[in-house]
Formats: structure tokens, C-alpha cells, sequence
């Protein structure tokens, strides 16, 4: 299954938008509401301007997600690159 296009400008490069914090709460016992902060462009973080998505999702899909980012961000954290810290 072939994922989403990335969004780029107009040289190519993609997007980035820096998540800044998120939300969850359960929705009626049967979903979970996750609301995503973001920087809507790099300065933001410096600026202070957020925006925010929100998400529903299945206890699955909440499941799936979790193991998705557990999973690249140990894979990362394993083999950082080198020269460059983590925080």
C-alpha cells in the first residue's frame, strides 16, 4: 500500500511542521480524540504561533499508532547519526 504524497514547496523540499504537544481523551468509551499542536512553520517555535489538528481514532488504530512511533523513534535513538545530539 503506497502511503500518502508528502507535501513539498516549490523546490522540492518537504514540509516540515514541528509537533509542539498533543491531547488525548477518550470519545464516548469507544475512540480516542488525539489533537496534534504543531509550529505551522519552523520560526513558529520562535514566535510562539501554534495550530492544532484533531484526530479520532479506533482503540486499534490508537494501538498501531503507538507501535509505529515506538518503533522508529527506538530505531533512531539506537543508531543516532553522528554528530548530531539528541534530546
Amino acid at each position: 500500500m503506497k502511503g500518502p504524497e508528502l507535501k513539498t514547496d516549490g523546490t522540492g523540499n518537504i514540509l516540515l511542521n514541528p509537533v509542539t504537544g498533543w491531547t488525548m481523551a477518550p470519545v464516548a468509551e469507544i475512540a480516542v480524540l488525539l489533537a496534534i499542536e504543531y509550529a505551522p512553520y519552523p520560526a513558529g517555535l520562535e514566535t510562539g504561533e501554534r495550530q492544532s489538528l484533531q484526530f479520532v481514532l479506533t482503540p486499534p488504530k490508537a494501538l498501531e499508532l503507538a507501535e509505529a512511533l515506538t518503533r522508529q523513534a527506538k530505531r533512531l535513538l539506537e543508531s543516532p547519526p553522528t554528530g548530531v545530539a539528541r534530546q
